[in-house]
């Protein structure tokens, strides 16, 4: 999955070319591609919990590999986004992995296997962001590169239809049509409000009229799903007293995780002598930080199941966002200093990962059987429109710091965003509190709260 998504966003420019659109045009390349992975998540993760993940996840892979092939083949623009349109389910293969696991396995053991699956992921992202480059330097045809993604996902359909078995827990197969469809316009509204404000800021009318419509949609939503038997996605799940703190964290980790990752780059590419911050680094350089608090990332979702086992769940959680907040305080005060920007990405990286990988555990632990994919799909959908926000957020306070007569941000523009994201971090500390003490059994405190009329 990583492999994808890394292999193209290095060669946005070299696919505009390919296309012969603008760069302007070739944003669509990214953002229908999220639109689509924001509907389908919630509503493939649901259909795995009443026809079986693997039955899902195959399909789901088969729709990605179609999507890549068109994208690769395409003979014109309009073709190569309908191809993006078709690789979202790719944003639900987690999801229905880590579903997948919870059916077969439980406990510490569950813990250490989606601890891998995370840590594989993110290595994955690590390596399909190095082979990109490499190929593209070797190979001329944009044909050719974009086939490579596709090479890697038909690897991915031999072994889930010849390795994977199929779960065998079954939720109510009654479909709430009308709730997905709720579901689905809330999604598209607010992930095209959201897109909208990134570029004209919040002000303008193209991104309040989706906001608002979304706003809407969402209180009649939440109130339809409260008067369902079974609902698409069940409204007193996701508030209940075990997974809410979860939840929350979740949002306010993916504004952290996607909303700095440009940020970032801006900021060590900066010249010093011209912005007065930044160190000027090199493409490669800046690969490097990447690729180290990454592999870092991995390092933490693999062993965050060791610490679970004297810290607990929510140790481990509460230590991840002290962790965050460090690093973002770091940069704050030591912004000048490469080592202490280097401190910054370590702890930034260990705290990714443990939230990567603690998180989608517990919310797949303490939900009932029968609701691990859409619980874990809510979780993956939080995190990705907490992204969403904070992309549009963040690009505003940069502009309303822009030095005068350049495109660059101020140092203060990017020290307000880190600040931000410190106090997200701690948002989630206090948010943690909330969750049940480890003595008690957090899988029927959910059932209580779901159960409550």
């Amino acid at each position: 999955m990583a492999s994808f998504r890394a292999s193209t966003c290095p060669m946005f420019g070299s696919i505009a070319k390919h296309f012969n659109v603008s760069d302007a045009d070739i944003t669509w390349f990214n953002t229908l591609q999220t639109l689509a992975a924001g509907v389908c998540v919630p509503i493939l993760a649901k259909l795995g919990d009443i026809f079986g993940h693997r039955r899902v996840l195959r399909i789901s892979i088969i729709t990605v590999l179609i999507g890549g092939l068109l994208v690769a083949l395409a003979p014109s623009f309009e073709w190569a986004l309908l191809g993006r349109v078709l690789t979202g389910p790719l944003a639900v293969w987690l999801p229905l992995e880590i579903a997948l696991v919870h059916n077969k396995i439980t406990g510490d053991t569950a813990r250490k296997s989606i601890g891998l699956l995370v840590s594989a992921l993110t290595i994955g992202a690590v390596f399909g962001t190095l082979a990109s480059g490499l190929i593209a330097s070797l190979v001329s045809s944009m044909t050719i590169l974009l086939l490579v993604p596709v090479a890697i996902t038909v690897l991915c359909v031999i072994i889930v239809y010849t390795k994977v078995p199929e779960s065998d827990i079954r939720t109510n197969p009654k479909i709430d049509y009308i709730g997905f469809v709720g579901l689905a316009i809330f999604m598209m509204a607010l992930l095209w409000g959201l897109r909208s404000a990134q570029g004209t800021g919040f002000g303008s009318a193209a991104a309040i009229v989706p906001l608002v419509i979304a706003a809407v949609v969402l209180v009649a939503w939440v109130l339809y799903e409260l008067r369902v038997d079974v609902p698409a996605i069940h409204v007193r799940l996701v508030t209940s007293r075990a997974l809410w703190p979860a939840y929350a964290t979740s949002f306010l980790f993916g504004m952290v995780l996607f909303g700095t990752q440009t940020i970032t780059t801006t900021f060590l590419a900066g010249n010093p002598d011209l912005v007065g911050y930044g160190f000027a680094f090199k493409p490669g350089t800046i690969a490097l930080f990447s690729a180290g608090s990454a592999l870092l990332a991995a390092v933490g979702a693999s062993t965050f199941a060791y610490l679970a086992k004297p810290l607990g769940m929510r140790g481990v959680l509460v230590t991840a966002t002290l962790l965050g907040v460090a690093a973002n305080l770091v940069l704050i005060f030591g912004h000048d200093s490469v080592g202490l920007v280097v401190l910054s990405t370590v702890l930034s990286g260990l705290s990714g990962g443990f939230l990567l990988g603690a998180l989608p555990a517990l919310v797949a632990e303490v939900s009932p059987s029968d609701q691990t994919g859409i619980a874990t799909g809510v979780y993956n959908s939080l995190k990705t429109l907490g992204g969403s926000a904070a992309g549009a957020i963040f690009g505003v306070i940069l502009a309303s710091f822009a030095i005068s007569g350049t495109k660059s941000s101020s140092l203060g523009g990017y020290q307000t965003i880190w600040a931000m994201c410190a106090a997200a971090f701690i948002v989630c500390v206090f948010t943690l509190i909330f969750m049940p003490k480890p003595r008690h059994d957090l899988s029927e405190l959910v059932a209580e709260d779901v159960s409550v009329p």
